[in-house]
């Protein structure tokens, strides 16, 4: 008899298609698994906030779901990475992160522009504090306007020309298959990616024993660089309290980055480090010791 698992997730298109993920390779991989999706609808839904990075709504994607694992009605949840606070729930945990889709912003504009080649006074949307702040570094001739809903919807508000363009992550662009529509990308040091950006995440209650179904789901590089970049939001206590970024990476297996940028009330950091592998350790450490003082 096969066992049988629920994953709890989002309704939108891009919750879908992550939970789908999960559950096609589970159900490729153990042949005793019957997987299904149980469909969750969480306050940043009810809101209409789709994508969110301030502290007050930080779990807003993932609040109702974690209760569900907890009252036992799902097995095991699937997040974006980056929808996820710092610090879970007591009795919940993060077993395995998946390998990272592509980290980087993306630009959609109404005209195909580059972002250098948009019209002064062009209105460009996002809902990220983060990517606000670091736009107007690039451009300070830019209306930069919030904007609320799913990736479908914001694309059909550049369409119906209420934007001259948006700003989005390219992870949900290239899994829902929505490249034709990217008119340029931002690289890392441009604009700083959020901590855990193209990861998904799977959450589950620390006295099931499903970990052992995810030891082959994502390689040692990605647990490395998932787990520095979780430890940035718990080092700093961000949820994101602060307009901030943090983009690790690794370089042919010997070189690593640091990409950060952190805005406090009175100064902002934005720089990038490139060390070696047994530096690593320290590089972190002097990272944390240089935005701790500015928070």
């Amino acid at each position: 008899m096969k066992k049988l698992l629920k994953i709890g997730t989002r309704s939108s298109k891009l919750a879908l298609w992550q939970a789908n993920y999960v559950k096609e390779f589970l159900t490729n991989n153990f042949d005793d698994l019957e997987v299904e999706l149980t469909k969750i609808v969480t306050t940043g839904d009810l809101d209409g906030i789709g994508e969110i990075e301030t502290s007050h709504t930080k779990d807003s994607f993932v609040k109702e779901i974690e209760q569900s694992l907890l009252d036992k009605e799902v097995d095991l949840a699937v997040h974006s990475f980056k929808d996820m606070p710092a610090f879970l729930p007591e009795g919940l945990e993060v077993i395995s992160t998946s390998e990272r889709e592509d980290p980087r912003d993306v630009l959609i504009s109404a005209s195909n522009s580059k972002f250098l080649m948009l019209d002064k006074d062009s209105v460009v949307g996002t809902g990220s504090l983060r990517r606000t702040e670091q736009l107007s570094l690039l451009r300070d001739d830019l209306k930069i306007s919030p904007i609320r809903g799913n990736i479908d919807t914001r694309i059909e508000k550049v369409q119906s020309s209420s934007y001259d363009a948006i700003v989005l992550a390219r992870a949900g662009i290239k899994r829902l298959e929505l490249d034709r529509f990217v008119s340029d990308v931002f690289e890392v040091n441009e604009i700083v990616p959020s901590p855990l950006q193209g990861f998904l995440a799977i959450e589950t209650r620390e006295d099931s024993d499903l970990s052992k179904y995810f030891e082959s789901f994502s390689s040692e590089e990605s647990v490395l660089v998932s787990n520095y970049e979780r430890q940035f939001l718990k080092d700093l206590n961000l949820g994101c309290h602060y307009p901030a970024g943090f983009c690790m990476q690794v370089h042919n297996n010997k070189e690593f980055s640091f990409d950060y940028f952190l805005k406090g009330p009175k100064k902002e950091i934005k720089n990038r480090e490139v060390f070696s592998y047994s530096d690593l350790l320290m590089q972190y450490s002097k990272m944390i010791d240089i935005l701790t003082p500015i928070i």
